[in-house]
């Protein structure tokens, strides 16, 4: 049993040839969206079956989305004079944006 833990435990911080936590966290809009290649999706489902936070976190996000789908607002026209200042900001900005 103690060496269970052990090994979960290096296993977070070593990732034996896996993923980790931050790599759930970097690849969290990939794999909830289906986009990863079979091997990638493979390794984070490994990785969050030995790891209960990483599973809330990407299921956390889910619910986040379907509750914005459910809930939010529907989108909308954003008007041309509001747009035109907002280009006209960002230009004469550019220490603002990458």
């Amino acid at each position: 049993m103690a060496q269970q833990k052990i090994r979960v435990i290096l296993d977070r911080i070593l990732h034996f040839g896996g993923f980790g936590c931050t790599d759930t966290e970097r690849l969290l809009f990939e794999l909830v969206e289906g986009e990863l290649d079979p091997e990638t999706q493979k390794k984070l489902e490994r990785h969050m079956s030995d790891c209960p936070p990483c599973l809330r976190y990407v299921e956390s996000y889910r619910k986040t989305i379907k509750l914005t789908h459910v809930h939010g607002l529907p989108e909308t026209e954003m008007p041309p004079a509001l747009e035109e200042k907002l280009r006209q900001f960002i230009q004469q900005n550019p220490d603002l944006h990458p």
